[in-house]
């Protein structure tokens, strides 16, 4: 069996407990004080993809052979992990990548990006892992030859980028951070491809904090909670 196609069962379990959870209302008795306490907290629509507008132009794609940077390395290259990352790497036998030791960010080098704020206030970026990076700051999921070790296995985060998302919106971008591109016609399927993996990190988040508010001894009988902090 392929790596592409290798079976993920942490995986395939964790999706149908999202399925069992959902199957009837949140909001159903007795769980709905559960319901309006996390409804306070987050928007618990997912998001679909059908919903979202582009704006980069048609067929805008990433040209890593071209890249004289690279985003798998720096501070702000710190991968913070889902519950299905976490599935992927149980899965993979990779969990050694797994760590909850994360880098600082100075208020100055906060000011002016409220994004990086709201992501360093989250209750996800409190309690989740990220990928380690090592000393040289790069992420250990990386070869010498600079590849992807995971992929196409690799997190969800790292899936749709350069591409993101401003949900409130409904808008997909291109990432100014990534300056290496091409736009052509016939990348216009991977472009979508990556805003559609953009929408999938976003609906994971909703994921997390509903399988975590109704499910956490099944998290735990998965070996997922052993890797979150408390």
């Amino acid at each position: 069996m392929t790596r592409a196609a290798a079976r993920l069962p942490t995986v395939e379990a964790l999706a149908a407990l999202w399925r069992e959870v959902t199957a009837r209302p949140l909001w159903q008795r007795p769980d709905l004080g559960r319901y309006l306490r996390l409804r306070r907290t987050m928007r618990l629509e997912l998001l679909d993809v059908r919903q979202v507008r582009l704006l980069a132009p048609r067929g805008k794609i990433n040209d890593c052979s071209a890249c004289t940077d690279l985003c798998c390395i720096g501070r702000r290259s710190t991968v913070l992990l889902r519950l299905r990352d976490l599935a992927t790497l149980i899965d993979l036998g990779r969990t050694e990548l797994v760590t909850h030791d994360k880098p600082t960010f100075a208020p100055e080098e906060q000011q002016d990006r409220p994004a990086l704020r709201r992501h360093l206030a989250s209750e996800a970026w409190r309690r989740f892992p990220v990928l380690r990076q090592t000393t040289l700051g790069a992420c250990a999921a990386l070869s010498l030859a600079g590849q992807c070790t995971l992929y196409p296995h690799w997190p969800l985060s790292c899936a749709r980028f350069p591409y993101a998302l401003h949900a409130d919106r409904r808008e997909a971008f291109y990432s100014p951070r990534c300056d290496s591109f091409w736009i052509r016609p016939d990348a216009e399927p991977r472009a979508r491809a990556m805003v559609a993996a953009a929408v999938d990190s976003y609906n994971e988040r909703i994921k997390d904090a509903v399988l975590l508010a109704y499910a956490e001894a099944r998290l735990a009988e998965l070996g997922l909670m052993q890797l979150l902090r408390p």
